[in-house]
């Protein structure tokens, strides 16, 4: 997305937030913002100014509930909720938020949930980096602007980047008591000579940290952080590499959670399915059906079937009648 055309007065868009304005001069329409957070409170705090004035401007506004976090957005009289079931799957769900896109059309602003929410009910991170690349675009064709946030400690390297080369903007919060700082990673078609350094919050202003021993403890003590918190892997083989460490230390207080969690990405939600698959899907099972898969998600009501009625009923399945006589 380039562009040399310049930029009208109705391009921009205030944060609600004079500081903040100052530091990312403005928002533009068109924008996709991206907070990464490690508490959702830091995310709270900067999309409420936003939502005053987005409505004080006259825009209408939608947010996109999905999380099963607390609301982002408490009751707003210029705001309309719409709340999406995301455990239908990648596919329902992106063509719901899609349809949704279109039918309210141009220049409407969108705040939603985390998108680290959407791992709980896809259990891979491949899924949400792709949800984003397919909607991101869609939100800037019909100027709008649009706010997500995530916790980069629960995604991958892939997906984190991925998400960084489709937004606008994104945003790194970072908070160490009473200490806020914010680190604009990327900004489209703007920069000015302190944009992209960590700036500190003092009074509701965000000061460009210059000092180069203070820019120095702080980057060490970021890299720190982020070598402590960031995997390699995906949610998905990180779920099943921690089911076999459990397995293998027989874990006890774990493999139970993790059976839980295996069983509602891989095999079913249908409480019917799930009561069957805890009683004869052992953890053991689990992993050992996991080591056949090719890719990742629900492995088909059929194939669930077929394995419980394997171990219901312990004779070849060649000799199991199904159907009528």
């Amino acid at each position: 997305m380039t562009s040399n055309e310049p930029l009208q007065p109705d391009d921009r868009v205030s944060t609600g937030l004079s500081g903040l304005d100052e530091v990312l001069d403005g928002l533009r329409i068109g924008d996709n913002v991206v907070w990464r957070v490690s508490d959702l409170d830091d995310y709270r705090r900067f999309v409420l100014p936003f939502v005053d004035a987005a409505s004080d401007a006259g825009r209408q506004i939608i947010y996109l509930r999905f999380g099963d976090h607390a609301p982002i957005i408490p009751d707003h009289p210029s705001v309309r909720t719409i709340t999406i079931d995301a455990l239908g799957g990648f596919e329902s769900f992106t063509s719901r938020v899609w349809h949704l896109i279109e039918q309210h059309g141009r220049g409407a602003f969108y705040v939603c949930d985390s998108l680290s929410e959407l791992l709980n009910a896809w259990a891979t991170d491949a899924m949400v980096g792709n949800f984003f690349r397919v909607v991101c675009p869609f939100l800037f064709e019909l100027d709008t602007v649009a706010w997500f946030a995530l916790h980069p400690e629960r995604h991958s390297r892939m997906t984190l980047d991925r998400i960084r080369q489709t937004t606008q903007v994104m945003i790194d919060v970072h908070r160490h008591g009473d200490d806020v700082q914010i680190h604009p990673i990327k900004a489209w078609r703007r920069q000015t000579p302190t944009m992209f350094l960590p700036h500190r919050e003092r009074e509701g202003q965000f000061q460009p940290i210059t000092d180069s021993s203070d820019a120095t403890r702080l980057q060490a003590s970021l890299e720190l952080e982020h070598l402590h918190r960031q995997p390699l892997l995906d949610y998905w083989d990180r779920l099943f590499q921690e089911a076999s460490r459990a397995l293998s230390e027989q874990d006890t207080d774990c493999i139970e959670d993790l059976q839980e969690q295996v069983l509602q990405v891989m095999i079913s939600r249908d409480s019917r399915i799930l009561e069957l698959a805890r009683r004869y899907l052992s953890l053991e099972d689990l992993l050992g059906i996991h080591s056949r898969l090719v890719g990742s998600g629900y492995i088909g009501g059929k194939a669930t079937g077929m394995l419980i009625a394997r171990i219901m009923f312990p004779i070849p399945l060649c000799f199991v009648h199904f159907g009528r006589p």
